[in-house]
């Protein structure tokens, strides 16, 4: 056997056996869809030049840069070749990092949110948007979901900061589909859908400050554990 087909064979044995490695793996493609979308995103924001678009591409770029830290910094863990209690040390710090920078990022989406309530300008989107948003808003709750409940019981840090991301990523993405519904199929923001979407964006945003807070107390909790 060859020693790229004995390669493949012992990675697809790691993916199946190894829950918190195929959870990455998982991670890196959920990552790349992100990057996607948020091609797609910038895309509608010069196709349509609606701003809302290029600012909700900004706040998925923040969210890709925190994936890409965790994915890339345990990726650093492993090829250094550190202990368990070193990993855990630097997975401390990691989670610290990462919870202060997402609830930054959560007053970075206080601007789109205020222009989809507000609908400064008109948009006349096509239908594909619309499905487009719902498929991948569709995706990520399934996906984040799934990971919530499965790593639930997992005692590992990055995998934590992960699953944190990917739900907040869902929650934005039901803001996204929202606004392309509104924008697609409401025919604008009358009074009644105003006070729902405002309503509702509030509400939204109140859960992501909420979910960060959270992060962030524990991150300050697990830090003082290890000094």
């Amino acid at each position: 056997m060859k020693i790229k087909e004995r390669a493949v064979i012992k990675l697809l044995k790691r993916i199946k056996n190894d829950y918190v490695f195929r959870t990455f793996i998982s991670s890196a493609l959920s990552f790349f869809i992100t990057v996607l979308f948020t091609a797609y995103n910038v895309f509608l924001c010069i196709a349509y030049e609606a701003v809302w678009n290029i600012g909700i591409a900004v706040y998925y770029a923040l969210l890709l840069s925190i994936r890409a830290y965790v994915i890339f910094s345990e990726r650093k863990f492993h090829k250094e070749k550190l202990a368990d209690e070193q990993k855990e040390n630097k997975r401390t710090k990691l989670f610290l990092i990462q919870s202060i920078f997402l609830f930054i990022i959560d007053f970075a989406l206080i601007a789109p949110i205020s222009l989809m309530v507000l609908q400064k300008k008109t948009v006349n989107y096509s239908t594909i948007p619309a499905i487009t948003v719902a498929a991948y808003t569709t995706y990520k709750i399934v996906i984040s979901t799934r990971n919530i409940i499965k790593t639930r019981n997992v005692l590992h840090l990055s995998l934590t900061i992960l699953r944190t991301v990917n739900f907040v990523d869902a929650l934005v993405s039901v803001l996204s589909l929202q606004y392309t519904l509104i924008i697609t199929f409401g025919g604008g923001m009358d009074k009644d859908m105003f006070i729902l979407c405002a309503v509702s964006s509030f509400a939204i945003w109140t859960l992501l400050v909420l979910i960060s807070l959270k992060s962030l107390f524990q991150s300050v909790k697990l830090k003082k554990e290890h000094l």
